[in-house]
């Protein structure tokens, strides 16, 4: 595997009496499509929040690039590293051009107007994501899956080298979530990024993942590639079902098949 881009040791954080993170000690590698999974409640999306800044650890640290995370200017840190949130919210009216456009600040120099290359950024970005047609439209005027769509695309006209993803499918139809990943997919194999996701639909990160990263209980349970990493006993020790994990020629993946409760596997 190739050296760390994130080096995270000994990391917690709590709200109030819980601990959501709990002394996690994991490396990110460069260059992979990283997937963060475990049950609801074990800090995947703390996690992911701690990785681009928004909290401070209550102890342990996050570095990047060999640098410790809090020693980031933050529009350094901005074109380096960019998060799709689980839900994103605006309090003004802005268009959707307009909100994939802020994107692009960590880019535009103080008090500049955008150039040239910003405002084609964000016609490739609203292309990706499907969303040019909706470019004139008020942002809280769209269904939950297009405002997902427009908070990725403002993502891609970010342009960072890592791509932090928080259930970037979950308000999705099966076929806009399998073109928002393969996006995500591209931009690792063709352009070198990391992305690193947290998703609850094991069958698709069993598709597009290099890696996963299984939390259980604000800790780290087991982490590799997706292959020996996503096995039967994984998915009973953390999730507590039953599943067997198998090659399928016509996904050209592996798929999880899960035994229905209270029936034959």
């Amino acid at each position: 595997m190739p050296e760390a881009l994130y080096q995270i040791e000994d990391l917690s954080f709590v709200y109030g009496p819980v601990k959501a993170i709990d002394g996690l000690s994991l490396e990110i590698a460069p260059g992979l499509f990283h997937g963060i999974v475990g049950p609801n409640g074990c800090g995947k999306t703390t996690l992911l929040d701690l990785m681009v800044g928004t909290r401070r650890p209550a102890g342990g640290r996050v570095r990047l690039a060999g640098r410790d995370l809090h020693e980031y200017p933050r529009l350094e840190l901005a074109r380096r590293v960019a998060l799709v949130p689980q839900e994103f919210a605006l309090n003004f009216p802005f268009s959707v051009e307009e909100t994939v456009l802020m994107g692009r600040h960590p880019h535009i120099p103080r008090f500049a107007s955008p150039r040239a290359k910003d405002l084609e950024a964000v016609e490739a970005a609203l292309e990706a994501m499907g969303v040019t047609e909706l470019k004139a439209k008020r942002f809280g005027e769209l269904s939950g899956g297009e405002k997902q769509r427009v908070a990725l695309a403002r993502a891609l006209a970010q342009d960072a080298p890592i791509l932090l993803l928080d259930e970037p499918t979950s308000h999705l139809d099966v076929n806009h979530a399998l073109a928002v990943l393969a996006t995500a997919e591209r931009l690792v194999r063709r352009e070198g990024r990391t992305v690193v996701a947290v998703m609850h639909d094991l069958n698709l990160a069993a598709a597009f993942c290099d890696r996963v990263i299984f939390l259980r209980r604000g800790r780290l349970h087991a982490e590799g590639p997706t292959g020996q990493a996503l096995t039967t006993e994984s998915l009973r020790e953390v999730f507590g079902v039953s599943a067997r994990v198998e090659w399928d020629d016509f996904a050209g993946a592996r798929v999880v098949v899960f035994q229905k409760p209270g029936g034959a596997a």
